[in-house]
């Protein structure tokens, strides 16, 4: 993958600060990310549906144009292209197109993008094989098998919960050290 050169200040250029702020909330949530040939591109749901966003960069992190299917695109810059945008500057291995598996990770970017990249629920069919329950990790956790399985459905559905990246890293940790209980 060729990375492209962009920045929050080149979002600042074709964006309001209003704009930003409310891109904020839609970081991180997209998938079937890409980059290719200066275009980014990744699927989003949105207040109305799944969007598929694009912004093309030329030069030194000039954006050329951007599109979305969402109203608000077809008048000004949209928070879903400045959060694509900022999604791109704060992990640009999303759009690689490739997923590393456990043994493969031997940087702290590296777990990033594994624990970015993997399903949550394939972790537990792992786990659960190794002999764990989903009482077992919820537990583990301290947090209740409903709440735990709320924050599985949500990374199916694409949905990033405050609890999902601490519950990837504690499978993670088990997966690993395979830990008898």
């Amino acid at each position: 993958m060729q990375l492209i050169k962009l920045s929050e200040d080149d979002l600042k250029d074709v964006s309001s600060q209003l704009t930003l702020q409310r891109a904020e909330s839609y970081v991180g949530n997209f998938y079937d990310c890409n980059l290719n040939d200066g275009v980014l591109t990744g699927k989003i749901r949105g207040n109305h549906g799944e969007y598929i966003v694009e912004i093309e960069v030329i030069g030194e992190g000039r954006i050329k144009s951007h599109k979305c299917g969402c109203e608000t695109s077809r008048e000004e810059f949209c928070k879903h292209a400045a959060a694509l945008g900022l999604t791109y500057i704060y992990t640009p291995w999303l759009f690689s197109g490739k997923r590393i598996g456990r043994s493969d990770i031997k940087t702290t970017d590296d777990l990033k993008y594994h624990i970015s990249t993997t399903p949550l629920r394939e972790m537990f069919i792992e786990l659960k094989s190794a002999g764990y329950s989903l009482a077992d990790i919820a537990d583990l956790l301290k947090i209740s098998t409903v709440q735990l399985s709320g924050i599985i459905k949500d990374d199916q559905a694409g949905k990033t919960h405050q609890l999902t990246e601490p519950v990837k890293l504690a499978c993670l940790y088990l997966l690993d050290k395979q830990l008898g209980k």
